[in-house]
């Protein structure tokens, strides 16, 4: 449903603000235990450089509680995207850079093998 959608979105969300998933492991079953288990860090770089509101954003779309999740439009209305123009402009730095580079080759690696 629509919570699943909020859910996604955030996984790419904080794909995007560290370069990394926000639930992994080494197999299948261990990132389906991570995701069940819901912990995020946000004590890892670039974390700490991170606004407190992109942080609640993220949080919340990644609440595992569908009911307590935001909706689309809760999302919308978060201050972190109605005060976009305002925030300054932060560099996460090369560290993020370089781990969604390589986020990007493995999913294309994935690709292949899966052909």
């Amino acid at each position: 449903g629509l919570e699943a959608d909020v859910w996604s979105a955030g996984v790419i969300v904080f794909i995007l603000l560290c370069g990394v998933p926000p639930f992994w492991a080494k197999t299948e079953q261990g990132v389906a235990q991570a995701i069940i288990r819901s912990v995020i860090d946000f004590k890892r770089d670039p974390w700490p450089k991170v606004s407190d509101n992109a942080k609640d954003l993220v949080k919340k779309m990644l609440n595992p509680d569908p009911k307590q999740r935001l909706t689309a439009q809760e999302v919308l209305e978060h201050p972190w995207l109605q005060n976009a123009k305002k925030a300054p402009n932060v560099p996460l730095g090369e560290t993020v850079k370089a781990r969604l580079k390589q986020f990007s080759i493995m999913n294309k690696l994935k690709k292949r093998a899966l052909r």
